[in-house]
């Protein structure tokens, strides 16, 4: 199910383009739906097509109007409807019913928080570039055996393997040039644009976390 469909629906008439399913809004009379709106709009949008999935179904059943016409004409209306009828019984007509919409809204919600709560953990997770990485080692047998003489018996030798391997912060602050028309430099120091760029996405993921309600993070951590 597109987000257009959704957006469509949400918001008729406004200007709005699609890149690889990221938003770029354009309208200045509407606002933007949240993903929230669009998610449950999505789960809305599928459940009325399954229920109204058989109206294409029974209408394929249905002869072409030249056979119906001829059915009518050698046979009679009531034997028109009988056939007619029959069809309508094998593929009854189906309503929306509420409290099933309303679960798979809520349900779409929930999918949609849980899924968004693991990412912001996981990009909370990953190192801070003006920090660095330390490099991370484990011990682990190997095949090759060596006499113990204390124990009188052969032990496996061991090694160390590094797990996490070592990332250096980057520089703090970096140099920018920039000429005037008289082609004089001027040099400006500023924060580093990686660690300006990391700051901003843990920024963003730590305030989804902290929005996420409680029933979503004991999802996650029933997992």
């Amino acid at each position: 199910m597109s987000i257009a469909k959704a957006l469509l629906e949400l918001t008729p008439g406004a200007k709005w383009v699609i890149r690889d399913d990221v938003i770029d809004w354009m309208d200045t009379e509407q606002t933007q739906p949240t993903q929230e709106e669009i998610v449950q709009k999505i789960a809305e949008i599928e459940y009325t097509e399954e229920v109204e999935a058989y109206k294409e179904v029974r209408a394929k059943a249905y002869p072409v109007m030249s056979e119906q016409l001829d059915k009518i004409f050698h046979e009679g209306i009531d034997a028109w409807k009988a056939d007619i009828q029959a069809i309508k019984d094998a593929h009854p007509k189906a309503v929306i019913d509420n409290d099933t919409l309303e679960a798979r809204k809520s349900q779409a919600l929930f999918d949609h928080q849980l899924q968004e709560y693991t990412k912001a953990r996981s990009r909370l997770a990953q190192y801070q570039v003006s920090l660095g990485r330390e490099e991370v080692t484990e011990t682990e047998d190997t095949l090759d055996q060596i006499y113990n003489e204390e124990t009188g018996e052969m032990d496996y030798v061991t090694r160390d393997v590094v797990t996490v391997s070592n990332i250096e912060p980057v520089d703090a602050t970096i140099d920018v040039v920039a000429y005037n028309n008289d082609k004089v430099a001027t040099t400006t120091t500023i924060e580093n644009p990686l660690i300006t760029q990391d700051k901003t996405q843990r920024a963003e993921a730590q305030a989804i976390v902290d929005a996420t309600p409680s029933a979503i993070v004991d999802a996650y951590n029933a997992l």
